[in-house]
Order: structure tokens, then sequence, then C-alpha cells
């Protein structure tokens, strides 16, 4: 389900009833918190990430500690980050990058199921960021997948998530 929502993508997760053809891309995030976030589009080079996107490409939020969200692949120096997180959910106070915050990264493999691994969000000096969350396992993930979403593969990828300085926001 794709519908605008004040100049964002509004997607909700994967839905565990609905077919999967051989060939589509998931990512499997946990993230300990129930917050909405936002995926754009970005390239990695050598030392920061690049926003490439002027619009997110997913607007979602955990459930059960989890997102499962299929998108289009991104692999080698393409993929995607993390440019926002609203804690409270729309209308709190949000973390948003900008240049120099630290950007959580990730591939999204071609015809794969990928765990990303885990992000947590804390505070500090009244700023919101982010860092991994080693609470949340792979085994964790296949649980979640085995138990939520019976029709996806059991062969899950790992491909954890790289932190890395934005070069600029979203």
């Amino acid at each position: 389900m794709t519908t605008g929502l004040s100049g964002c993508i509004q997607n909700s997760q994967a839905r565990p009833t609905l077919p999967y053809l051989q060939g589509d891309t998931f990512i499997v995030l946990g993230v300990s918190e129930r917050v909405r976030l936002s995926v754009f589009k970005g390239e990695l080079d050598d030392s920061s990430w690049n926003c490439t996107g002027l619009i997110n490409v997913a607007n979602v939020w955990s459930e059960n500690k989890f997102i499962v969200l299929k998108l289009k692949p991104r692999v080698g120096t393409e993929d995607y980050g993390i440019g926002q997180i609203l804690p409270d959910g729309i209308g709190g106070e949000s973390f948003v990058v900008t240049k120099g915050v630290s950007v959580p990264a990730f591939h999204a493999h071609p015809g794969r199921v990928t765990f990303v691994g885990s992000i947590g969000i804390f505070q500090r000096d009244g700023r919101f960021g982010i860092t991994r969350d080693p609470s949340i396992t792979v085994d964790d993930a296949r649980a979640y997948l085995s138990r939520a979403y019976p029709n996806l593969p059991k062969d899950i990828d790992v491909d954890y998530l790289k932190i890395v300085p934005a070069n600029g926001g979203c």
C-alpha cells in the first residue's frame, strides 16, 4: 500500500498474507522501540553516506520489534539510509540527517531476504541519535519471519548495516 502523506511516501510493512514472487527483495530491520522512520536512497563512498533521493522511498514503523520492507535492489555503492526517525510518531520530536550526523546505511540484495541488523535510539544533549542494538539478533529475525511471514523464503542473508557520517541531509 502506498499513499501520499504530506509530501512523504507512506508504506506499511510488507503484509504477511500477500503472495511473494521469486526474485522479490526484502530487508528485515530490528528496532527495539516502536518508532516511525523514513528510508532514503543513497550512495556510500569511502568516508560518508550521500542521500540521493529528494523523497523517501518508505515511511514505516516497527511492529513486534521488526520492520519487514520490500525494496528495489541496491548494492555496491548504492544503498539505503535511515534519514529520519520520529521516536514518538508524527508531531513529536525527530532525528533528521544533516551533514556529519551518523546514518545507518544498508543494502537490499536482489531476490533475497536480508537481515540488516538492529538499531536503537538514544538522546543526548537534547538531540536524538542512532546506534546499533545487538539485543535483536538474526536468530530473533528468523523466528519472527517464520512466525509472522510464513510465505517468505526461509533462507535469510545477513548484511549488517553500516553507521557512517552523512555528507548532507535528505
